[in-house]
């Protein structure tokens, strides 16, 4: 076997001194950053890296969501709304929650002729359980001249009179006195005065007319001028432009 040799330690201490000196102090410290810094870097770029944020973030589970997250109300697909009016089919209709006031008219099939559309805004989104209302346009226009109707006279018997008694009195004269009371000596009928016979002779009224005439005249007074009808419910200027030349108050 051959014997170890043995490192000669005074000459490796002298050559490590000489290239110490050869190089100098500075340069192997500035060496030895050099070096710890490439060796920091190499690390960085070759270490795994950490799991990922999925993994390390608990997981809550399916039941614990359903009663945590809030309870949102889905908006409706569908309202109803109740279209009036100057239309052709006023009704309540089912539209599409962003329908608007256009699309409500459309259903009701169509806003009619006499309808003023300017009025209102046609671009409005409606909301469920609205009402629609169309008006109507309020312009004057010129009405057909309606002939009075005429009623046939009724025949009575004359009274039977005893001697010595009182003559009773007919309620038929007694009404027609009453009646020609009413009429002005223009012909005109006074609505101030008149039975609900002589109102349905003018033209455009009708029983129901003519009672809401003596209800309004015995609540609120006599009538001042023949405008005042219109303040009756149920007569509107058409029906008002009607009447109007058969009428007096005085």
């Amino acid at each position: 076997m051959g014997t170890m040799e043995i490192p000669d330690w005074p000459e490796i201490r002298d050559r490590v001194r000489h290239w110490v000196a050869f190089v100098g102090p500075h340069r192997l410290l500035f060496g030895s950053l050099v070096g710890a810094c490439l060796v920091t870097a190499g690390w960085l770029l070759v270490r795994p890296s950490g799991p990922p944020v999925e993994s390390v973030v608990p997981r809550v589970s399916g039941a614990g969501a359903a009663v945590n997250a809030p309870t949102v109300a889905p908006a409706p697909l569908t309202v109803k709304v109740h279209v009036t009016g100057s239309v052709n089919k006023p009704g309540v209709y089912q539209l599409a929650s962003s329908a608007r006031v256009i699309d409500a008219v459309n259903a009701a099939g169509g806003a009619t002729s006499s309808a003023d559309l300017q009025r209102i805004n046609l671009a409005q989104t409606i909301i469920d359980a609205e009402q629609v209302f169309v008006p109507r346009r309020m312009q004057r226009t010129p009405s057909a001249t309606v002939a009075p109707r005429l009623r046939p006279s009724r025949t009575t018997l004359p009274p039977v009179t005893v001697p010595g008694a009182t003559p009773p009195v007919n309620p038929m004269v007694s009404t027609t006195l009453a009646a020609g009371a009413a009429s002005s000596s223009s012909g005109k009928v006074n609505i101030n005065t008149a039975t609900v016979e002589q109102l349905d002779t003018l033209p455009g009224v009708g029983p129901s007319t003519a009672k809401a005439i003596i209800t309004y005249r015995t609540q609120k007074g006599p009538f001042k001028k023949t405008s005042d009808l219109l303040n009756v419910p149920g007569i509107g200027p058409a029906k008002y432009d009607a009447m109007r030349s058969g009428v007096t108050v005085g």
